[in-house]
C-alpha cells in the first residue's frame, strides 16, 4: 500500500521545480511559522526586501544568535526543512532552527557580500542550487565547509550515488549533500510509435530515423527550444552528452568540446529546421501541441515528470518511460539534470558536528528521505530509500518509474562543475542565431566558445 501511495506522488509538479534545473527559483519569504527579523522588518517599513537587506540581516542575525539558520531557495524545500528539524527536535530539544527562504539570485549574492565582509550574518547551513555552485568555485569565493571528514567517518559514499555527491566538489573536496538522483530518461508515447509501426529508440540514431518517420505523419518526435532564441541553459542539449561521458564540461573542469557535442547540437538544428522537432520559444508553447498528438517523445528528469500529466491530463495512460538513446556505444541509458545541496557555511560559529548530525538526518535517513518524497516528490539520491519510493504510476501506465529508475541509478553520469559555465551559456546564446541561420559555421561557434572561456579563465 505504501509502494502504490508513493508511486502515485511520483512526478508532482512542484512550485519551483524549475530551480532543480538551474532555470530559476521563486520565494523570497520566510516559511509560515518561522518568519525571520528581516521580513518583519520589510513589512513593517513597506520597502522591498532589496532596500532594506543590509540592516535587516543584521538584526536577522541578532535574532536567531542561538538558532541553527537555513537557507534556501525553493519553498518545497523550506518546508521540508520546516518538517525535518522538527523531527529532529524530538530527540534534540534544545536545538532550535530558523529557515529563510529567498530568492536563488538573492541568496547567492547574500553569500557573495558575506564572504566579502569576513562571513558577518553567515547562514549555518545553506541549500544550495547546483547552478549556483560554480559561482563559489574560487578559493577566494568558497563559502562552505569541506565535508570530507565528516563523509569519509561515516561512509556516504556507500549510502550515496556517488556522482551526485560530486557535483558539489571543488579542488578535491566535497561541499554538499544532495537531495535528488535527478535522472533524466525518455517519456514516449506508445500509443503512437504503436499506431505507425516505430520502434522504440535505444539509440541516437535510431532516434533520428524514427523522428523522419514521424514527420511523414505530420508528428514531431520532440518539442523543443527554439536553437535560434535559446534563452536559457544549453544543459537541455547537454543530457545525451552527459550520458556519453561528452559534456562540454570535462571530468577535470576544462572546457570540451568535443565532435560529441557539435554533432547533437547540429542534430537539433536540422531536426528543427526540418520539422521533425517543434521548436518553442517559451515551454507554454509547447503544451497545445502536445494536446494535439503531435510529440512522440519527451526527455524529462524525475522532477518533471509530472509536467505532462498536469499539461496534458487526457493522455494518461499513453505514455511510457524507458532509457534514453545512446549517443555512443558506451553510453548511459540514463542522464542527470538539475539538483541542490545542503551545505555548511565555513563561518558558522555552531557546533560543526550538531550541523553535519542534522544534514545526516535531513538528507540520509532513510525514513527521512521517503518522507521528502512524499512531500515534494524528489526521488532519493540514497540506496536505503529507493526501494520505498516505488509503485505503479497510473498516467504512464501503472508504469513503476521508481524501479525504472532504481535500475539505472548506478549508471547516472557525473554532473561536472565548472565556474566559467555561465560564461559558456551566455557566449553560446548570443551565437546561437548566426549559428542557426549558417552565418557562422560549428567549429567557428566552437572557437567562439573556447576564446569566451579562455578569456574568463585569464581574467581571474
Amino acid at each position: 500500500m505504501l509502494k502504490k501511495r508513493l508511486g502515485m506522488l511520483l512526478g508532482i509538479t512542484l512550485l519551483a521545480t524549475s530551480v532543480l534545473s538551474g532555470c530559476g527559483s521563486g520565494g523570497g519569504q520566510a516559511t509560515e511559522g518561522s518568519k525571520t527579523a528581516e521580513s518583519k522588518a520589510v513589512e513593517e517599513s513597506g520597502e522591498s526586501s532589496g532596500s532594506a537587506e543590509d540592516s535587516a540581516s543584521s538584526e536577522a542575525a541578532e535574532a536567531n544568535a542561538d538558532s541553527i539558520v537555513i537557507w534556501a531557495f525553493a519553498e518545497p524545500h523550506a518546508r521540508y526543512f520546516e518538517w525535518v528539524s522538527e523531527e529532529y527536535k524530538k530527540d534534540h530539544p534544545d536545538v532550535e532552527f530558523t529557515i529563510e527562504l529567498m530568492d536563488n539570485v538573492a541568496l547567492a549574492d547574500r553569500l557573495s557580500v558575506i564572504n566579502s565582509s569576513g562571513g558577518e550574518g553567515s547562514p549555518d547551513l545553506i541549500d544550495m542550487e547546483q547552478g549556483t555552485f560554480p559561482r563559489f568555485m574560487t578559493e577566494e569565493q568558497m563559502c562552505l565547509e569541506p565535508l570530507d571528514e565528516y563523509i569519509e567517518r561515516d561512509n556516504v559514499v556507500e549510502q550515496m550515488v556517488e556522482t551526485r555527491l560530486s557535483l558539489y566538489s571543488y579542488n578535491g573536496h566535497y561541499y554538499g549533500l544532495e537531495h535528488a538522483l535527478c535522472p533524466v530518461t525518455m517519456a514516449y508515447r506508445a500509443d503512437l510509435f504503436e499506431e505507425y509501426d516505430i520502434p522504440v529508440p535505444t539509440t541516437w540514431d535510431e532516434y533520428k530515423a524514427a523522428a523522419e518517420e514521424f514527420a511523414k505523419h505530420d508528428i514531431y518526435i520532440a518539442s523543443t527550444k527554439d536553437m535560434s532564441v535559446i534563452s536559457d541553459e544549453v544543459d537541455s542539449l547537454s543530457v545525451l552528452l552527459r550520458a556519453a561521458n561528452a559534456d562540454f564540461v570535462g571530468e577535470d573542469g576544462k572546457l570540451n568540446i568535443t565532435d560529441e557535442f557539435k554533432q547533437v547540437v547540429m542534430d537539433h538544428i536540422a531536426m528543427q529546421k526540418n520539422g521533425q522537432m517543434h521548436a518553442w520559444e517559451t515551454q507554454d508553447e509547447s503544451w497545445p501541441v502536445f494536446a494535439e498528438d503531435k510529440v512522440a517523445t519527451y526527455f524529462t528528469a524525475d522532477w518533471a515528470a509530472g509536467w505532462l500529466r498536469d499539461n496534458v491530463p487526457e493522455q494518461s495512460g499513453k505514455w511510457q518511460m524507458a532509457p534514453l538513446p545512446k549517443l555512443t556505444d558506451s553510453a548511459a541509458g540514463v542522464s542527470v539534470r538539475g539538483g541542490t545541496g545542503l551545505g555548511m557555511s565555513k563561518y558558522t560559529n555552531k557546533d560543526k558536528e550538531v550541523l553535519w548530525d542534522f544534514m545526516k538526518f535531513a538528507q540520509l535517513d532513510k525514513d527521512n528521505c521517503v518522507e521528502k518524497y512524499q512531500q515534494i516528490a524528489l526521488y532519493p539520491p540514497v540506496y536505503a530509500a529507493m526501494e520505498e519510493c516505488s509503485g505503479p504510476v497510473e498516467y504512464y501506465n501503472n508504469q513503476d518509474l521508481g524501479a525504472l529508475y532504481q535500475e539505472l541509478a548506478d549508471e547516472i553520469p557525473t554532473q561536472n562543475q565548472a565556474d566559467w559555465r555561465y560564461t559558456f551559456t551566455e557566449t553560446f546564446n548570443s551565437n546561437a542565431y548566426d549559428l542557426v541561420e549558417g552565418n557562422i559555421t560549428i567549429d567557428e561557434m566552437a572557437d567562439i566558445l573556447t576564446d569566451a572561456v579562455n578569456a574568463y579563465e585569464e581574467s581571474k
